[in-house]
């Protein structure tokens, strides 16, 4: 059991999961949000778990990402549990559809990266396709399936956390913003904030693209850019579409993730816009003919919602995570890109480890804050 007072700077999914793996162990987090907690990135995402893109990286980002996948099912089951809020983990599968022989390359190039880690999926002809999924495009040649593909409800997720840390005692703070920190020497001993000082004796800075305006005030500047990803909401069935679909290369990529309550979620965009989170006529145009040509029944559905979050950019794709050189008792938890929340049990669980000294189950070292860049890029 840890005594620590131990201050998290940032209410996203990854600050919430490091809170709520460190009451597990005992320890009593105090989270600051500057908004709503869980309503950034953690609520616009699609919030599928995969591991398709992982394998085209490197072994420590991979097995980093599979440690997460691994852990998923149960970590749900127990915020459910805790919260009485269903974080809604299904395992879907994926179709990766191809419609150009140039696409079903690309997929052949995924199949043989997931090979080489031992993972594995299949080749689809267009009819066991459309025996799958009766109401995609009669116009795609194959698809590749990948029946451990899953899915949770960011929205729910983040919901299951802020409930189940409330329950807990845990003391969350919102709508209250980190403005400096208090120092013994080079020693963290606490936070200045909008509503005044809290002590602690380790910080750790979640803050999502915001956090490197923090750093800069520790003197460690990092690259955590704020990078936009604009998402359709689609109006259908319950049960019409099934499995989560992937199409197109490159800019061109589009995805699409089946909810129980019926609603597609279709995405994304990866833009550098700064902190502009608005909607763009072509971001909106790409989504909308890229969910139409998975399903061209969708032609007369209307979009029900529309919005944009932003993910937070590092140096090469790969999360900060651990302490930051020459500010003892501080640390970073942030930077983890298109991979949040497929890594937010994983990043939750191996910092709520670091911090209170235990030894990690996977090395934090590939993640340093003061790392070199890595030459395969975490995308």
């Amino acid at each position: 059991m840890s005594s620590k007072r131990i201050v998290i700077v940032g209410g996203g999914v990854i600050g919430l999961s490091i809170a709520h793996h460190l009451v597990e162990k005992g320890a009593h987090p105090i989270v600051i949000e500057k908004s709503y907690f869980a309503r950034e990135a953690s609520w616009a995402g699609a919030g599928f778990l995969d591991l398709r893109s992982a394998s085209r990286v490197d072994s420590d980002f991979f097995f980093f990402c599979k440690k997460s996948f691994d852990l998923f099912p149960d970590w749900c089951e127990k915020l459910k549990k805790d919260s009485g809020v269903d974080p809604e983990f299904i395992q879907s599968g994926s179709l990766d559809l191809a419609f150009h022989e140039e696409e079903e390359k690309s997929i052949q190039s995924l199949e043989k990266a997931m090979n080489a880690f031992g993972e594995k999926g299949r080749w689809l002809s267009r009819g066991e396709v459309l025996q799958l999924e009766p109401d995609l495009s009669p116009q795609l040649r194959s698809a590749f399936f990948v029946e451990g593909t899953s899915q949770v409800r960011p929205p729910r997720l983040g919901r299951a956390l802020v409930t189940s840390l409330q329950k807990a005692g845990i003391e969350l703070r919102d709508h209250e913003a980190v403005e400096d920190f208090i120092f013994r020497g080079r020693r963290i001993i606490g936070v200045r904030t909008s509503k005044g000082e809290i002590e602690a004796d380790q910080v750790v800075l979640s803050a999502g693209p915001w956090t490197e305006a923090l750093c800069e005030k520790l003197g460690f500047p990092i690259p955590a850019q704020p990078i936009r990803g604009q998402a359709v909401l689609f109006r259908d069935d319950p049960g019409r579409v099934r499995r989560i679909l992937f199409t197109g290369i490159g800019k061109a990529f589009v995805y699409m993730v089946p909810r129980l309550d019926g609603h597609l979620f279709v995405g994304s965009t990866l833009e550098k816009a700064g902190f502009d989170k608005n909607m763009t006529p072509e971001g909106e145009e790409k989504l909308e003919r890229g969910a139409r040509l998975f399903c061209p029944r969708l032609t007369s559905a209307q979009v029900e919602f529309r919005w944009a979050g932003l993910r937070t950019g590092s140096v090469d794709g790969w999360p900060y995570l651990g302490p930051i050189p020459g500010a003892e008792g501080a640390w970073l938890a942030t930077g983890h890109f298109t991979h949040g929340l497929l890594q937010s049990a994983v990043s939750g669980h191996l910092m709520a480890q670091a911090l209170t000294g235990e030894k990690t189950d996977l090395s934090l070292t590939p993640f340093a804050p003061g790392r070199q860049p890595h030459s395969a890029a975490g995308l």
